[in-house]
């Protein structure tokens, strides 16, 4: 899922994707890692698929942008139901939790972090 999700965003963006932490020498990327993917459940039935939260950085020297780069994410995985990512199968995508820094030592960078949580089978490819 991670390279899926790696194209999807670079091409929808056009910024580089790292996971966990990118260069420094950069001055806008977005950074990307998997926090949790426990298999849906109810009750009883057990499922095949996997809510994983993904975290998803926006880092940019201008505020703005990282506000951009999040709303343009969400307006093109809010409605997407029983579709992919790239190539990836995607039951259903879930917009979380929210944080925002800003670091000067860092060249002055602004950081908008926000949890996205896919729906996928665990086992596709």
């Amino acid at each position: 899922m991670f390279l899926d999700l790696k194209a999807e965003i670079e091409s929808l963006l056009n910024v580089k994707v790292y996971p966990l932490i990118g260069p420094q020498t950069e001055s806008e990327f977005v950074t990307l890692q998997l926090v949790s993917d426990p298999p849906l459940e109810s009750g009883t039935i057990r499922t095949k698929l996997v809510a994983g939260r993904w975290q998803i950085c926006f880092i940019s020297s201008l505020y703005s942008r990282t506000e951009e780069m999040d709303k343009k994410l969400w307006r093109t995985w809010e409605g997407l139901a029983q579709g992919h990512i790239s190539s990836y199968p995607v039951q259903h995508i879930q917009r979380a939790g929210i944080s925002e820094s800003f670091d000067p030592g860092d060249g002055g960078k602004y950081r908008r972090t926000r949890d996205y949580i896919f729906y996928y089978p665990e086992d596709a490819s």
